[in-house]
């Protein structure tokens, strides 16, 4: 089970305290991203953007991850994905906001990250060829961030299926 996709939706305009703070975050979340992944990269501004580019690019594994927004759109943009993939794949939500908690805590298949270590881990989880210890990866690091954010979160056993 090969990861070739990664596709990030970032929201491009804020309007709250965390705007600078987040931006910077972000930043540096994609230059990360660019260093060291080996995938391809689509970092997308728009939730428009980036459906469009999830509906051409449906049949293969997408690794997903957005900030959350001011106005939520990053759910928004996770639930029309994951409709196209056909499943309630994992994704990974990025806010410095933790009280975003309440709720991803609770959305299928999600993960929550105001840290870089996290942010780090879930794409090194998808550097491994085989399925097995791509979702053992995962499972570990979902763990780790229940521990640390004192949360549990609501997963699946499908969270890695790609019915296309």
């Amino acid at each position: 089970m090969l990861f070739g996709e990664i596709l990030i939706f970032l929201q491009k305009k804020f309007i709250n305290e965390f705007d600078e703070i987040f931006k910077n975050f972000l930043k540096e979340r994609i230059k990360y991203v660019e260093q060291v992944a080996k995938y391809n990269i689509y970092p997308c501004e728009t939730s428009e953007e980036a459906l469009e580019l999830i509906s051409r690019k449906k049949y293969n594994k997408i690794i997903l991850m957005s900030n959350v927004g001011t106005d939520y759109s990053g759910k928004k943009f996770i639930s029309e994905a994951r409709k196209i993939i056909g499943n309630d794949v994992i994704s990974l939500f990025l806010s410095y906001n933790i009280s975003h908690l309440d709720w991803i805590k609770n959305y299928k298949n999600a993960i929550f990250s105001n840290e870089p270590k996290f942010y780090e881990n879930y794409l090194e989880c998808f550097n491994d060829t085989n399925a097995e210890n791509i979702k053992e990866n995962i499972e570990n690091l979902i763990s780790s961030i229940e521990r640390h954010y004192e949360v549990e979160f609501n997963f699946s056993e499908d969270f890695l299926d790609f019915p296309n």
